[in-house]
């Protein structure tokens, strides 16, 4: 019985936040650090969602509004604003989010498809829905909301 139990009770941790009132998370081991939203030098001729970029202790960090990505409104920063720092292709990326939630315990193989009613435009940043500490959490796939960035 203890065998079964392991094979099939992989956790992750989970870094959540929220987007306007999403409740969202990003798999934590991908996160490298959270920051306060400090002073942006702006992007010339940057898309929209690039909001500039920042000296993190000496590397260039692009700032990216997660919410425009995912569909929302473009985000308007306020105390609780904070950057999820992420690594991608050798780049440091900040995802600017409205505020942060918990590091919560999930059960990684139970992840749900994202509910019917959500586009296909947006359900694509997606891996999944899960459940944990009685709420549901849209799990986003950093990878695919970069590719997208770069392509």
């Amino acid at each position: 019985m203890a065998e079964t139990r392991e094979a099939a009770g992989r956790t992750d941790l989970l870094a959540t936040f929220f987007i306007r009132e999403a409740h969202c998370a990003l798999d934590a081991a991908g996160v490298q650090e959270v920051i306060r939203l400090g002073p942006l030098t702006p992007v010339r001729h940057a898309p929209e969602e690039v909001l500039g970029i920042i000296n993190l202790r000496g590397r260039i960090c692009t700032v990216l509004d997660v919410g425009l990505e995912l569909g929302f409104a473009k985000v308007t920063p306020g105390p609780e604003t904070r950057v999820f720092i992420v690594e991608d292709r050798g780049e440091f990326i900040g995802l600017l989010v409205d505020r942060v939630g918990e590091v919560v315990e999930t059960d990684g193989n139970r992840l749900e498809a994202p509910p019917a009613n959500v586009s296909h435009a947006q359900s694509r940043f997606f891996k999944g829905i899960c459940r944990a500490g009685g709420k549901v959490i849209a799990l986003v796939d950093v990878n695919q909301l970069l590719a997208e960035r770069a392509a």
